[in-house]
């Protein structure tokens, strides 16, 4: 910092000797205009100088932030420093200045711009630096740019922004302007303007337009005056305000020679197209001074309300920091309709549609005076103290945030279960997938009905963060009331209310574990330990097994109601929500409600325990109507389970996975699917080449001991994946059924089952199922002499102390996904395999007959060991 300040010191000097200079010449001067020198203090006689009352910012070119104005140069760089820092920046050219500068936008957010539940995210687009002399703009839309890629990790509100939202910067707009004022901070010209040259300065640290028609040179009277108010140079009213735009080159608010005449005005348009533009949902233009929120109406009322929501989102946000600064803004009816002068927000008002507004950030409208100023000019409110600075970019940062947040969209419940207290086992849940931009379809599956008079939770996920917290405790975001905290559930059956005994309900801030954990993001799902009593309103009301529904209704962080029919996803479309239902299913209102969407089985009969894994889970298992893919499943000790995923590519070629999960109750947590690349069939081999890397997660839900579910979600060439299977068993090992540990016949070759590999091949391997009728089952993921993975699978028997499969199959054809068809699906013959195994080691022998693959030999390990199967 003392580096900062010795050469911000000797840029002040240089200058002043600079405004020294020229106002020595003269001679060039016509009378009344000067050159004048904005100072922190001086006599108020002197007409060469304008005091501040406190030290005149000069601009130091580092990109680190401190407290004080960086330089155009230094901003660039940390922007381009925070691409190179993180995958969540992405630089884009959308234009040049006048003097043909690049216009810098930055894209924060993922590469895909879908959302991980695999819709379009929307965009919000903020401008900053239009008007060249308001500083604290670059500064504050730099600011949200560093709080993002600062608080990347912090799997609650901005990584929630990151994953979920296009937020879209233009840190400078008008680069030309923005430099020029930056290259005399210390000098402007008086007495030169149209309307009031007494005291509107003009040029240099004053430049308000951009650098059209004038040289860089300070001491050029000729051109100062000239450029564009980029802020005047819009449609639809572009050239309709005499008052407040001009057609003089000179005047302060020249409106150019026709709208988006500017190619500065041209580059912001291209930015939003970054959105794209059908998914923007929000736009700020940030200028100072004035501490104000201005906006504008079309004839589209239902846009302006949620405009005014938003604007009281962000002013009650903001006034909640400690120094209390507060953006006010009019009301609906003091707003006129359809009316203007040719600014940015208008534009995106009448031609986009979304809430826009321009942003006067401090001081407010007595300047300087607010920080101790001496309040000698107007203008020095575009000053601000350095002093400041920090204080404005950090809380605006944080502030805008929440507006991003907002504009996100509605909240709508994306995940249910129902969870046995007593085993820990789901015995309902629901899920809301993604099938289109604007449609969703809801999978439901029940292991065992809800039981009077037993213990559960309700664990209720949501698509966005749902709850802040301060010190660790759930109060309302700053600014909202204690409303927002209101969660309102119900369990209805035929009309009729349940008694509910609730003991607790909390937010959920800590990783998944269990029943318990947030989904997504931190505070995004709430566990409710409950039970229904085996009272007389519930004996009355559940008479056997019926059908019961949930009804649901909280509010967001910013007050938002959730989405009464998930059915429909909620997004911002021609100038308000759609797809946001109330509680009467009405969509069109803006206002969300009560969901009712969630049924399931409610009984009075004592069904004891509901199903929970156990060792003999271990086994193969499929799709009926995917034939030809399916997993394999090894129960380990310590509720840990290995499994093996064999399947396809999008084109017909074999693909697999693995993972190794948690057992929790009646399901399994796989949350980190790897594929492994790298590897190649035979000699050439090399275990230094072998990449493991996550690309998904999985999770099996079983209802008994042949049936379950499993979900997947997967990131397949940068494209967000997920999908859904119905399991049935497919095989059955000898010494482990599902409920009985031992069924005999028992041969000392059935602990041999589990996995295999050779130590020097790590990174392909052999997963062994020894069978109920005394055959084994292999299954052997590899790859190819190209790396393509590749698997092959055979039934094999007991010869001479050896396991022998005569015949390896392989198969192609397959297509991954919704796109699988089991005829497609071709068996082939890949060769033959014998493995000599003993409890720990053992060596396999192969000779395939698919060209390309030499016969040979692996001296293997054991891997894995199934529960209550280990060999001694």
């Amino acid at each position: 910092m003392a580096r900062l300040m010795k050469h911000k010191q000797r840029l002040k000097c240089l200058t002043l000797l600079l405004c020294l200079l020229l106002q020595i010449s003269g001679n060039a001067v016509a009378q009344g205009a000067r050159i004048i020198e904005w100072v922190e203090n001086s006599s108020a006689s002197d007409n060469s100088k304008i005091a501040l009352g406190y030290p005149v910012p000069i601009p130091v070119d580092t990109p680190l932030p401190f407290d004080g104005f960086r330089s155009y140069n230094g901003l660039h760089t940390r922007h381009q420093d925070l691409v190179m820092s993180t995958p969540w920046v992405h630089p884009h050219n959308v234009g040049s200045t006048r003097a043909g500068r690049a216009v810098w936008a930055y894209r924060l957010g993922d590469e895909d711009l879908l959302t991980p539940y695999g819709l379009p995210e929307p965009a919000m687009l903020t401008n900053g630096g239009i008007h060249a002399r308001e500083w604290q703009s670059p500064e504050t839309v730099t600011g949200i740019m560093e709080l993002l890629v600062d608080q990347q990790d912090d799997h609650h509100l901005y990584r929630y922004l990151l994953e979920n939202t296009n937020v879209i910067l233009i840190p400078v707009l008008n680069v030309d302007g923005f430099m020029q004022s930056q290259r005399y901070p210390e000098g402007s010209w008086l007495g030169t303007d149209l309307n009031d040259p007494v005291n509107w300065p003009r040029d240099g640290r004053m430049r308000r337009k951009n650098m059209l028609s004038t040289d860089e040179d300070l001491q050029t009277q000729g051109d100062h005056l000239h450029g564009v108010d980029l802020n005047r140079n819009n449609e639809p009213f572009w050239n309709t305000s005499p008052d407040n735009s001009s057609s003089n080159m000179n005047s302060l608010v020249h409106h150019g020679q026709s709208a988006q005449s500017e190619p500065e005005t041209m580059a912001l348009d291209a930015a939003a197209q970054l959105g794209p533009i059908g998914q923007l949902s929000m736009y700020t233009d940030v200028h100072s001074f004035g501490q104000i929120q201005l906006w504008v109406r079309n004839s589209n009322q239902r846009l302006a309300q949620q405009t005014v929501r938003l604007l009281g989102v962000f002013s009650d946000h903001h006034r909640q920091f400690p120094a209390g600064k507060s953006y006010n803004y009019n009301g609906i009816n003091n707003v006129a309709v359809n009316s203007g002068i040719g600014s940015t927000d208008e534009y995106f008002t009448h031609t986009y549609e979304v809430p826009a507004w321009t942003l006067e950030i401090e001081p407010t409208n007595i300047g300087g005076v607010a920080y101790g100023g001496l309040g000698r000019n107007g203008h020095d409110g575009f000053i601000l103290p350095e002093s400041q600075i920090r204080r404005v970019r950090t809380e605006l940062a944080q502030t805008f945030a929440a507006a991003y947040y907002r504009q996100a969209g509605p909240p709508a419940v994306t995940a249910f279960r129902l969870i046995d207290q007593t085993t820990g086992a789901v015995v309902y849940k629901a899920e809301w997938d993604a099938v289109s931009p604007a449609e969703r379809v809801l999978h439901e599956f029940q292991a065992q009905p809800v039981q009077l008079g037993r213990p559960y939770i309700a664990w209720i996920a949501y698509n966005k963060p749902m709850r802040w917290r301060e010190d660790g405790e759930v109060v309302p975001l700053p600014g909202q009331p204690g409303s927002t905290l209101d969660f309102e559930a119900d369990v209805v059956v035929n009309e009729t209310s349940l008694t509910t005994d609730v003991l607790t309900a909390e937010w959920q801030n800590m990783a998944p574990d269990g029943a318990t954990g947030y989904y997504r993001y931190k505070d995004d799902a709430i566990a409710i330990e409950f039970n229904h009593p085996l009272d007389t309103n519930n004996q009355a009301s559940v008479v056997g097994t019926v059908m019961a529904g949930a009804q649901l209704e909280v509010p967001d962080m910013t007050n938002l109601l959730s989405d009464a029919d998930p059915s429909t996803v909620a997004r911002w479309e021609n100038g308000a929500w759609s797809g946001y239902e109330n509680t009467a299913g009405l969509d069109q209102t803006d206002s969300g409600g009560i969901d009712s969407t969630l049924h399931y089985q409610v009984t009075s009969d004592d069904l004891g325990d509901p199903f929970t894994i156990d060792a003999g889970t271990s086994a193969a298992w499929f799709d009926l109507e995917r034939n030809g893919e399916g997993f394999v499943l090894e129960i380990l000790a310590d509720h840990r389970a290995v499994m093996y995923w064999f399947t396809y590519d999008d084109e017909g070629s074999q693909d697999w996975y693995i993972a190794v999960g948690d057992i929790f109750g009646n399901r399994i947590e796989f949350r980190e699917l790897l594929q492994v690349s790298g590897g190649k069939f035979g000699p050439g081999f090399d275990p230094a080449l072998v990449k493991e890397e996550v690309v998904g997660s999985a999770s099996f839900t079983w209802s008994g001991c042949d049936t379950g579910v499993m979900d997947w979600v997967l990131n397949r060439g940068g494209q967000y994946r997920q999908g859904r299977m119905k399991l049935q068993r497919l095989t059955r090992l000898m010494g482990l059924d599902c409920g009985s540990p031992v069924l005999p016949p028992v041969q000392p070759e059935a602990l041999l089952s589990g996995s295999w590999f050779d130590p020097s091949h790590a990174g392909e391997g052999y997963t062994l199922e020894w069978l109920v009728d005394g055959r084994a089952l292999v299954y052997w993921f590899s790859f190819d002499s190209d790396g393509a993975r590749r698997w092959f699978f055979g039934l094999g028997e007991w010869v001479n102390g050896k396991i022998v499969f005569e015949e390896m199959l392989t198969t192609s054809g397959g297509l991954f996904g919704e796109n699988f068809n089991p005829n497609d699906v071709a068996e082939l013959p890949w060769g033959s395999l014998e493995l000599e195994l003993q409890c720990n080691g053992g060596t396999a022998n192969f000779t395939p007959g698919e060209t390309g693959f030499p016969a040979g030999s692996l001296s293997l390990d054991r891997l894995t060991s199934l529960d209550q199967l280990a060999c001694p």
